[in-house]
């Protein structure tokens, strides 16, 4: 009976030690933080986000384990090491299509993490939609690129900062303190000149003022020349076919123009109004948020000639102000402040590229 006995009492302490074990708190991991953002989201704000969700998109560690929590928030310092030297770029997308930002950070996080990139995309555009009150909608496109739509809320917050022009701008839409107006080319961007020499932005590209009333060929030419690289002969050719810097110029004393007559009908910009927008306005948009984050002279003359593009095809489909018979309503108003919120963005890049704004053309 001694060997009963002592079974029973292995049992006995096998049950309890069973019932101890059991009573633990398991090694679960905690749920991650809600991402509350500031309704005005613009590219530079969405990639901080993307890069503070990215350790806790993924249910489990790198490698398919548990990962440990840390300290409360979510993440373990293990993924939150493997996730830190991914690079998160948020753009306009560049290719037309739904939604207003576009990144492909989920390729660089799969290779760091050892998932498929959809995977990864697909987890990050659930959290996106869970947790970013200014995100309407995230979804997949392609192998693992993410195209992200905006709330109307955040559209109209957005438009209003980019409508304010100046410092105020590139304060809400780089999340920094700016040195001048726009600030998108730094003094020591090498730029070339008209005559082939490499100068700094500083020596190449003096200041003009935001806006003019007319364009000064024999001075705009040169200087756009000097960033872009076109030839002055082109650009002479004073069509928005022919010439980039006539684009740009065109799209400025247009966007005056129509402020102008708009007044004159009795018309204000409203940006309440502005919203839901057409997918050309939407694009137009998501060019003049995304350019804060062009900072190089040379980009920024293209991305501002992007932005002309954008504001003719805007206005071809959705005319800020009436034509023949139709009446003035709140739609041209809304119209009109996209307009405003363009010309802002228009005059600002090219005072920083020493190039007049003019609001006659």
């Amino acid at each position: 009976m001694p060997c009963v006995a002592g079974a029973a009492q292995c049992v006995s302490a096998a049950a309890a030690g069973a019932v101890w074990t059991s009573q633990l708190p398991k090694p679960v991991r905690a749920d991650p933080p809600h991402l509350p953002y500031a309704c005005s989201v613009t590219p530079a704000q969405l990639s901080r986000t993307i890069r503070q969700a990215l350790p806790h998109v993924l249910p489990d560690g790198p490698d398919g384990e548990v990962v440990a929590p840390s300290a409360g928030d979510g993440s373990s310092a293990d993924a939150v090491a493997v996730f830190s030297g991914v690079r998160v770029v948020v753009e306009s997308p560049p290719r037309r299509g739904a939604g207003d930002y576009a990144t492909g950070v989920a390729f660089r996080a799969a290779a760091v993490c050892g998932r498929p990139a959809r995977e990864v995309a697909q987890l990050l555009c659930a959290r996106l939609e869970g947790d970013v009150d200014a995100v309407d909608g995230a979804e997949v496109v392609g192998g693992g690129f993410v195209n992200v739509t905006l709330t109307d809320d955040a559209r109209v917050a957005l438009l209003r900062a980019l409508a304010e022009g100046g410092p105020a701008e590139t304060a809400v839409l780089t999340g920094t303190t700016p040195t001048g107006p726009g600030n998108p080319v730094r003094a020591a961007d090498p730029v070339r000149t008209a005559d082939g020499r490499t100068a700094s932005a500083a020596e190449a590209l003096p200041t003009a003022p935001p806006t003019a009333p007319t364009d000064v060929p024999a001075r705009d030419i040169p200087r756009w020349a000097a960033v872009t690289g076109e030839d002055p002969a082109v650009l002479a050719v004073r069509t928005e076919r022919a010439s980039s810097l006539f684009r740009v110029q065109y799209a400025h004393a247009r966007v005056c123009s129509l402020l102008r007559n708009g007044r004159r009908l009795g018309l204000r910009p409203e940006v309440g109004s502005a919203v839901p927008l057409e997918t050309a306005g939407a694009r137009l948009l998501a060019l003049l948020a995304d350019r804060a984050r062009v900072t190089a002279a040379g980009p920024l003359a293209r991305h501002l000639d992007a932005v002309a593009q954008a504001f003719a095809a805007f206005h071809d489909v959705c005319p800020p102000l009436p034509r023949g018979e139709e009446k003035p309503g709140a739609a041209h108003c809304g119209r009109l402040a996209l307009a405003e919120a363009t010309g802002a963005v228009l005059a600002g890049g090219l005072s920083q590229l020493g190039v007049s704004a003019p609001a006659h053309l």
